[in-house]
Parts: structure tokens; C-alpha cells; sequence
């Protein structure tokens, strides 16, 4: 009687340690495959006041010989793009810094474009300083295309240099004072739908492949490579994901609430997008020759949050053999330390429509007079 109580309390025991110890889930949690999706989730845990930055460019493009294009086409390595955002959730705005750069010999410039954006009214204002006076290889291809008339802009209006343009203005300009009715609360709730569905749709996919596909470095860096066969199958998912009516119903709502009017061809429009989708896996599955791979790359950042996004990609056509053709790119998506956002522009310094309407019927009067076609 007494050794069957000890018996069965001893087996409770034994029951309750276990539980006390890891779930299936909690250990595969663990391994390099489930801190990748877990990572890869993290990246929408951004803090209050965050910056990234992400740059890509190509690094590496072989051309055939016989191709009359092969130089020109070879610039493309030679050309870098960045984009650093700066979010401050508690004051619902964001600044965006982008630049693209060449550094070719045949084709050098520096472009730089800033975007200062207020999440709550949706509206976003563009400095014009770079645009007026850019950079002096840009200035040189800007005066060629227009005769000369981009260097006189910040001569016959220096204060223009100092303005900006809102989104709201060039708005009411396309539309001709139309009021755009914009449905924020629709639009918000099918954006979420359809970010919850492809963020699902990611974890699965992941999910999905051989445990042993995930490589741990020791500084935590996990990668995965895929091949020509895993990026079809993820591209059958997504339109299988996107020929469910809800989603599709989703990104009609996305349209509408923007006072779209491109909605009347809706579903003519949206079948092509899923009919081009099947097009492309069919495709790569009949190219034998073309070559795919991915090599995803994503670092933990603290506070469960994602510190690097790495993608390296390499598309290579061997059907020439002593002469191949590929391209390889990066894209690199970066936390950083958070650079404080600029002030909106006070009302004064930003261009009316009716302000924006004679600075550019002006440009192009003056643009036809130097034509030389009056």
C-alpha cells in the first residue's frame, strides 16, 4: 500500500519536472532555423525612436563578349544605392535620406533626396535644396537635357532653395483641386491584413525547409541559401495566398480608400499580377540553364529586435559555357544609432499649388524659348 503511494507520487513528480521542462516548441526555438524565423518576426519590434539603413547594389556583372552592351551594362557596379529612415513613433513622423551614387568614370554623379513624412496626417514634404542645387556631376546632366536652364533655376529663384513640396499640394495639382477622400481606418486594417498573411506566409515557407539548410556563425549571424527550386515554390505560395478572395479583396480596399480610380479594371488588372506570377515559376523551372541562388543572412539585435537583413544574390544563365552571363547584388538592411528628425516645414516655406503651377509653367516657357522653337 505504502510503496504504491511512494510509486505514484514519485511518478507525479517525474510528471511535473517534465513539464517543467522545454516543449517541442521551445526547443526548436532554440536551433539556428527557429532563431532565424523568430528574427526574422523581431524585425517588426522596432523601438520608439529607430534608424536603418539599407543599401544594395550590384556587385558583380559578367557580360558576353558578343554583347554590343557589355560596357554600358557594366556600369551598373559601379552605381550604390542607401536609404537611412528615421522613425519617432511618439511624434508620428519619419525622415528618409536617400542617395544613389555612381562612381563610374563614364557616367559620375551624386543624387540625394530627403523626405520628411507626419504619420498621422499622411502627408510628406520634400526639401527642395538638393533638387535646386545638386550635386555639381548631376548639375552637368541636368544643364545638357534642359539647355542649360537647371543652373539658372537657383539664380532667377534663389529662395526656392529653401522650400519645400508637400505631398497634399502636388495632390491637389495632379487632381485639378479634386478632394482626395482617403479612407485611413480601411486602408490600415487591409494593410495589416495582408502584412499579417505574407508574414505568415514567410514563417511557413521557412519553416518548411531541412533544419540543417540554417547555418549559425559565432557572432549569431544565421543564413540560408536558397536555389532556383525553393524561390518557385515560394513564388506558387504567394499566388496561391493571393488568389484567396480576402486578400485579394484587401488589396482592392487599399485602392479604393486612396480615392484610386484605377479600381474599375480592378480584377482584370489583379489577374494579370497572379496570371505573370505563375508565368515566372513556370519559367524558371523549363530555364535547365539558369542558375539561381540566395543567400539570406539576419543578425539579433537587442531587445528582441533585428539588428541586420543581409541578401546576397547571384542569377547566372550557363548556357554559354565559355562565355557566361550573371549578375550578382546585395541589399543590406542595418539598425543604426537613431539621427534626429528635422522639423516640419512651417506653412510659409512650403510651395502653394498656385506657387508650384507658375514655377513650372515658367520652366517650361523658358525651356521653349532656349529650344530655339518660337
Amino acid at each position: 500500500m505504502k510503496k504504491g503511494i511512494l510509486l505514484s507520487i514519485l511518478l507525479v513528480l517525474a510528471l511535473v519536472i517534465s513539464a517543467c521542462g522545454e516543449s517541442a516548441e521551445e526547443k526548436a526555438a532554440k536551433t539556428p532555423q527557429g532563431k532565424f524565423i523568430q528574427t526574422l518576426k523581431n524585425g517588426k519590434n522596432t523601438p520608439d525612436k529607430s534608424t536603418y539603413t539599407t543599401t544594395m547594389g550590384v556587385t558583380d556583372i559578367q557580360v558576353p563578349k558578343s554583347n554590343t552592351s557589355a560596357q554600358t551594362l557594366g556600369i551598373l557596379k559601379d552605381i550604390k544605392l542607401s536609404v537611412t529612415t528615421s522613425t519617432d513613433k511618439k511624434a508620428n513622423k519619419t525622415e528618409t535620406k536617400a542617395n544613389i551614387k555612381s562612381t563610374n568614370n563614364m557616367l559620375p554623379f551624386s543624387m540625394d533626396l530627403d523626405v520628411l513624412s507626419d504619420l498621422e496626417s499622411g502627408n510628406s514634404y520634400i526639401p527642395l535644396k538638393s533638387i535646386v542645387k545638386p550635386d555639381a556631376s548631376l548639375l552637368s546632366f541636368l544643364d545638357q537635357a534642359t539647355g542649360g536652364m537647371w543652373s539658372k533655376i537657383d539664380t532667377e529663384m534663389p529662395g526656392l532653395k529653401d522650400k519645400y513640396i508637400s505631398t497634399e499640394e502636388v495632390a491637389s495639382l495632379l487632381t485639378d483641386g479634386t478632394e482626395v477622400k482617403i479612407d485611413e481606418k480601411a486602408y490600415e486594417g487591409a494593410r495589416k491584413n495582408i502584412n499579417d498573411k505574407t508574414s505568415k506566409l514567410s514563417e511557413d515557407y521557412f519553416q518548411g525547409l531541412e533544419k540543417d539548410r540554417f547555418k549559425e556563425a559565432e557572432d549569431g549571424t544565421i543564413t540560408v541559401s536558397l536555389k532556383k527550386e525553393d524561390v518557385v515554390k515560394l513564388l506558387t505560395e504567394l499566388r496561391e495566398l493571393m488568389n484567396e478572395e480576402a486578400v485579394k479583396a484587401d488589396f482592392k480596399v487599399m485602392l479604393e480608400s486612396q480615392g484610386s480610380e484605377q479600381v474599375k479594371d480592378f480584377d482584370t488588372q489583379y489577374s494579370e499580377l497572379t496570371t505573370s506570377l505563375k508565368t515566372a515559376a513556370d519559367k524558371l523551372l523549363d530555364d535547365k540553364k539558369l542558375m539561381i541562388n540566395f543567400d539570406i543572412a539576419v543578425k539579433p539585435g537587442k531587445d528582441n529586435t533585428l539588428d541586420t537583413l543581409t541578401i546576397s544574390a547571384k542569377v547566372e544563365d550557363t548556357l554559354n559555357n565559355t562565355d557566361p552571363e550573371s549578375i550578382s547584388f546585395k541589399i543590406e538592411t542595418k539598425a543604426e544609432k537613431f539621427v534626429p528628425i528635422a522639423d516640419f516645414p512651417t506653412k510659409e516655406q512650403v510651395l502653394s499649388k498656385e506657387e508650384l503651377t507658375l514655377i513650372m509653367s515658367d520652366f517650361a516657357k523658358q525651356m521653349y524659348i532656349n529650344s530655339g522653337v518660337y
